[in-house]
């Protein structure tokens, strides 16, 4: 049986929206800056919070191939068919349906290393969301900037807000290469290439309030350069305030830039082959107004953490990628406690997938699982987020995602950067992507070169 632990238990919160003073107190004491608890569990399987990764490794700077900080850390067990049954307690319905449904799934259980930290500066600004930060009866955001915006959160929907905004935790923008696969059933496949910008504008430095925003939070171009077939083709995304995606998309054939109404809620993300709805990106995308969302707690859980390994640049696509899941010592899992968000599609809305739930890392706030059902409630996708550090920033974010298909038996892995040259996560604070750049004709301007 799991061991639930009552969201209102957890934080001894009465109040529908801000978090008293005596729970403010709380952040930087008992709990950490963002809202975890400090201390380690009762057996010592989790250690206590001590501030995360905030200092370069050795001789390392920012464009270097990144370093993994925990290279030496053994596996202390493995978590395979043979032996599922006793560790159940602690993993998702969807983590157990792929060890029991795919042949050779395991996962290589490490230390739990409790690595992630926020800029410093954000630590001010998580106060300050805890006393002003407000959703409407929507899962609208109406207040708030910067990330987490609800370290104590009361409900899920606050919850998931953290959970959207932690995909760019503490970047301000940007510019990369980055690959999408869709293998076959057979495992053969065609790496999409895009080179990909964003800029955050919820986190621009001189953003202090939710007014600032003007609407968008965040802004994205995406210009496919591989294979031939799809090259130039380019997708424009505002992420809205309120939570809702605006997008436009230019197509090479026609030289033209269109709106693209569907890009949200359950339909397909274009060239993903039907496996994944846009909504299911980074673990949660977009609006939540067709949801109601439920806090279950907290509980302890074994989840993709610290994953440099999947990174390495020595690694082909070739190496990494295998018919129903990438190669799996390459992704490293850790015990951790993480917030339980379960979501089920309102009775006046529709959704392909009418219940979800959401598993979120208590240091992050990074969704580093998700189980989708379908309309029999049958556990249908499971998503796994995998956190790196960003050692220059700090923080952490979900640099790669695995989006599986049981009922299809394949699945998208998402992005992966292993041949292309390595992300540049400072674009944003040194001015190389800014606030500007990203509006239907600049889209128009790019396509026609």
């Amino acid at each position: 049986m799991q061991r639930w632990i009552p969201a209102m238990i957890v934080l001894f919160a009465t109040s529908v929206h801000a978090a008293d003073e005596a729970q403010i107190a709380r952040l930087g004491a008992d709990l950490t800056p963002v809202g975890a608890e400090r201390a380690g569990n009762a057996d010592g399987t989790i250690p206590e919070w001590t501030g995360g990764i905030t200092e370069l490794p050795p001789n390392w700077t920012p464009g270097m191939p990144r370093v993994d900080s925990f290279a030496a850390d053994q596996i202390q067990f493995q978590i395979d068919a043979s032996n599922v049954d006793q560790y159940a307690e602690k993993l998702s319905e969807g983590q157990i349906e792929l060890i029991k449904s795919y042949d050779g799934f395991r996962m290589d259980v490490y230390p739990t290393r409790r690595s992630c930290a926020f800029p410093e500066s954000y630590y001010e600004d998580t106060k300050r969301n805890a006393r002003t930060a407000r959703v409407d009866e929507e899962c609208n955001l109406v207040a708030g900037i910067r990330s987490p915006l609800f370290p104590l959160p009361e409900n899920g929907c606050e919850a998931v807000w953290n959970g959207k905004l932690a995909a760019f935790n503490g970047i301000i923008g940007y510019d990369r290469m980055e690959a999408t696969i869709v293998p076959t059933a057979g495992g053969s496949f065609v790496a999409t290439k895009r080179q990909q910008t964003i800029y955050n504008r919820m986190n621009k430095p001189e953003f202090t309030s939710y007014e600032q925003l003007d609407g968008i939070i965040a802004k994205s171009l995406s210009n496919t350069v591989a294979p031939p077939k799809q090259a130039g083709e380019i997708t424009l995304v505002h992420a809205l305030a309120t939570g809702n995606l605006r997008a436009w998309i230019y197509n090479p054939g026609q030289r033209r830039v269109r709106r693209a109404p569907n890009f949200e809620y359950d339909n397909p993300v274009p060239g993903w082959q039907g496996l994944v709805t846009v909504d299911q990106v980074n673990g949660f995308v977009g609006s939540g107004d067709r949801y109601d969302w439920k806090l279950q707690g907290k509980r302890e859980m074994y989840v993709p953490y610290n994953n440099a390994k999947i990174q390495d640049r020595s690694l082909t696509y070739e190496e990494i990628v295998q018919p129903r899941y990438p190669r799996r010592d390459l992704v490293r899992y850790e015990l951790h406690r993480v917030w339980v968000v379960e979501a089920t599609v309102r009775s006046d809305r529709r959704h392909v997938m009418p219940r979800r739930v959401f598993y979120l890392d208590e240091d992050s706030w990074v969704i580093v699982a998700s189980d989708n059902y379908d309309r029999r409630g049958k556990i249908w996708r499971v998503t796994e987020h995998l956190p790196e550090v960003i050692h220059e920033i700090p923080s952490c974010v979900p640099n790669t995602s695995v989006y599986y298909d049981l009922v299809a038996g394949r699945y998208v892995i998402s992005p992966l950067f292993n041949e292309e040259d390595e992300p540049d996560y400072l674009a944003g604070h040194t001015g190389k992507v800014a606030d500007e750049g990203f509006k239907p004709d600049d889209v128009r301007r790019i396509g026609r070169r």
